[in-house]
């Protein structure tokens, strides 16, 4: 599954502020439009009217109406008086032809009637209007590249100044991911001014306080439980191991004696894969290093073999010289015992216990009867793949958990009578 794409804080405001900019600039673009459609109507009808004034002035002082036809004034005739006086005024745009400029400009025309001297007269008007319609237009022009150069100088401006404010919080976040429970360094304090960062720290600080007090507290207790219970087990089974070289004991005594001093060294081994399990969470092994695998296997093989050979079981090595893993050697060493262990234990005499590696994997399998629980199930903590009461259930929950913080991933499946593990190194996610 791939990985989700992720942005930082700053580049989310950034680009929402932007967003909403944008629409502010659009917004007071329309707006400025607006107003400057009122305006170019207001002050052509102050002009207008200017206009009107003198003519209708003019027409009074028995002016000749075609003396008074020029820029400004496109015509006057006289008109009867029954015309429909309340289509007027008309506005209109038009196009006029400037032979100076030798191009078409866009002129407002306004159309009214004038009563002077007892006679009606029909005044059209006209103003040029194309250059407010230039001044109008120019807003858009002006707006959106106003807003394309606001957003490169915010967008460098942020990239250069994240480096800056966001440093604190980078080292923050560095001494949460250097952080582990119970380690002995102590956290940096981070020096900023910035109050989101200041309460984060103190939070975390805090945070740490009561978690290493809780650790601590656990793990005196775990330690001391462990470590108490070890005495009077091992006086149990030195009173059993007596009591069963005793001549006098009867033969159904001496298999409750049997008993008992198995049940005590099986809660003695519970009480030490526990707390081996906790010290692995807690991440006290951290000698990593690049294991031989062939090596470490064919040592581990060779104190094994006689146990094995006891059962009647052999085992057929498949290894090759190139194969490592980056582990520590002291818990590399809990998985190939472990595993082997598990192989001899519940091994059957119908086929051979195999150890395979190839450039990237090692296999270890066994034959034998399938198990009594779902495949999913086998790596969880007292789960048992069989019903010995030999078996701790831990052993392959403490392969796992090893696997799990060592990088690697351990597989199990059931094949033509074969039960199969398999380990690789984990590949990272994209």
């Amino acid at each position: 599954m791939a990985k989700k794409r992720t942005f930082n804080l700053l580049s989310r405001i950034t680009f929402f502020y932007l967003l909403f900019t944008l629409g502010v600039f659009l917004a007071y673009a329309q707006f400025l439009t607006s107003e400057a459609d009122e305006f170019i109507d207001s002050d052509l009808n102050r002009r207008f009217s200017w206009i009107e004034r003198k003519v209708k002035y003019h027409l009074d002082e028995g002016t000749h109406p075609d003396s008074l036809v020029g820029r400004s004034v496109s015509s006057i005739d006289i008109v009867s008086k029954r015309c429909k006086k309340t289509e007027y005024p008309v506005f209109e745009d038009v196009t006029v032809y400037h032979d100076e400029l030798d191009r078409n400009l866009l002129h407002r025309k306004k159309i009214v009637l004038i009563t002077s001297n007892e006679k009606l007269y029909r005044v059209e008007m006209n103003r040029e209007v194309q250059n407010y319609y230039y001044f109008r237009d120019d807003i858009y022009e002006l707006i959106i590249p106003s807003f394309i150069v606001l957003t490169i100088l915010i967008v460098l401006s942020n990239a250069m100044l994240s480096g800056y404010f966001l440093q604190p919080f980078k080292r923050i976040l560095e001494q949460m991911q250097l952080y582990k429970v119970g380690g002995e360094k102590q956290l940096e304090k981070v020096e900023t001014n910035t109050t989101e960062f200041v309460e984060m720290q103190d939070l975390f600080s805090k945070m740490v306080e009561r978690i290493d007090a809780d650790y601590n507290h656990l793990k005196e207790y775990t330690e001391d439980i462990a470590h108490e219970m070890q005495t009077p087990l091992a006086i149990i089974r030195n009173k059993s191991e007596a009591l069963m070289i005793s001549e006098k004991l009867e033969e159904e005594d001496a298999r409750t004696i049997k008993t008992i001093y198995d049940e005590a060294n099986h809660i003695s081994k519970i009480g030490s894969t526990l707390n081996l399990i906790t010290k692995i969470e807690n991440g006290e092994f951290t000698d990593i290093k690049e294991i031989d695998t062939k090596t470490e296997i064919e040592k581990q093989v060779e104190a094994i073999e006689e146990l094995a050979e006891l059962k009647n079981l052999k085992i057929e090595k498949d290894l090759i010289d190139n194969h490592k893993f980056q582990i520590d050697p002291y818990l590399f060493d809990i998985v190939l015992k472990n595993l082997l262990k598990n192989a001899i234990r519940y091994g059957s005499s119908e086929g051979p216990i195999k150890l395979k590696s190839t450039a990237d994997e090692f296999k270890i399998s066994n034959y034998g009867a399938p198990l009594i629980i779902s495949e999913d199930q086998i790596f969880k903590r007292f789960v048992k793949g069989s019903t010995s009461s030999q078996s701790l259930g831990l052993g392959l929950a403490l392969v796992s958990k090893i696997c799990k913080v060592s990088n690697l991933e351990i597989q199990y499946s059931y094949h033509q009578k074969q039960h199969i593990f398999s380990i690789k190194t984990r590949k990272m996610n994209a």
